[in-house]
């Protein structure tokens, strides 16, 4: 999930990066099936843990994907979505945790329900599922 708008994207990286609180519209399919465009993300200005949806700067923009594994050196993110994972993300560029996505009005925790059994089970299953995930994502859109 990425931002398209660069001034928005400065100015959340901006806030993020001074410890506050933001609101995150997502665009893409790369955190199909939880996570879809027109969501918006609530994210806290703290590191994520693995299997959590971190938030970092990739590419010059915010980019929301789940963490599979943390080294000494930077952190790990695949979207549950996508069939690769990204490059490691040095920790300077990681800004953020998504603790919660509203859709339709209705807001999810992501420490209850499918978020909590994804963060569990994904960071080791996420280079199964990739595929899966990433073929019905796009079979959904052509659909709509």
């Amino acid at each position: 999930m990425s931002l398209e708008n660069k001034n928005i994207q400065t100015t959340l990286i901006h806030f993020l990066q001074e410890g506050k609180q933001v609101e995150v519209p997502a665009f893409g399919m790369s955190m199909f099936p939880l996570l879809l465009p027109g969501d918006v993300l609530l994210v806290n200005p703290v590191k994520p843990q693995k299997g959590d949806i971190g938030v970092f700067i990739g590419q010059r923009k915010l980019i929301a994907h789940r963490v599979y594994k943390i080294s000494n050196t930077a952190y790990h993110f695949k979207g549950d979505g996508l069939i690769y994972p990204d490059h490691p993300v040095p920790y300077e560029k990681v800004l953020g945790t998504v603790i919660s996505r509203r859709r339709n009005n209705e807001t999810k925790n992501c420490k209850k329900g499918w978020f909590r059994v994804f963060k569990r089970l994904m960071p080791q299953l996420t280079f199964y599922t990739g595929r899966l995930f990433f073929y019905s994502g796009r079979i959904k859109t052509k659909l709509r």
